[in-house]
C-alpha cells in the first residue's frame, strides 16, 4: 500500500485515514501519550471487525503511533466462530474476498429467522 504522508494528501485507505486521525488527534493534544476512537472498518485490514468497536492508539514518536483494535484476521483460527457472533462483521477492500467459511458462518446470522432467535435469546438472558 503505497502512502502520501504530504501535509493535504487526502487518506484514501481506511489505515491511511486512521493515521490521519491519529495524528490530527495528537497534535491537538501534544501531552498525550494514549487515547481511544471508534474503531475505522478497514484499518487493521481485511477481516472481521466488531460493531461500536474501539481502538487504543499509544504515540510510540513524534509521527509514529501503534493502535490495537476489535479486529479478527480471516487467517486466524477462530475467524468462523467470530463471523457467528452478530456483533461482528466481515470487511475486504474493494474486490476483496471474504473466505468462503467466514462467509458462510456470517451468512447463518444475517438472515431474518436467525435475527429472530437472536432477539428471542437476548430477551431471554435479560429476564432472568
Amino acid at each position: 500500500m503505497k502512502f502520501d504522508a504530504s501535509p493535504g494528501t487526502p487518506a484514501t485507505t481506511p489505515a491511511e485515514r486512521a493515521d490521519e486521525t491519529d495524528r490530527a488527534w495528537f497534535r491537538a493534544h501534544p501531552g498525550a501519550d494514549t487515547y481511544r476512537r471508534p474503531t475505522i472498518p478497514g484499518e487493521h485490514g481485511p477481516g472481521l471487525y466488531y460493531d461500536g468497536g474501539r481502538s487504543v492508539v499509544t504515540l510510540l514518536a513524534p509521527g509514529v503511533t501503534y493502535r490495537v483494535g476489535q479486529f479478527c484476521a480471516f487467517e486466524d483460527p477462530d475467524a468462523v466462530a467470530v463471523a457467528r457472533c452478530p456483533q461482528w462483521r466481515p470487511w475486504t477492500p474493494p474486490g476483496g474476498v471474504v473466505p468462503p467459511a467466514v462467509a458462510v458462518a456470517d451468512a447463518e446470522y444475517r438472515t431474518p429467522a436467525a435475527q429472530a432467535v437472536l432477539a428471542v435469546l437476548e430477551a431471554e438472558g435479560d429476564a432472568s
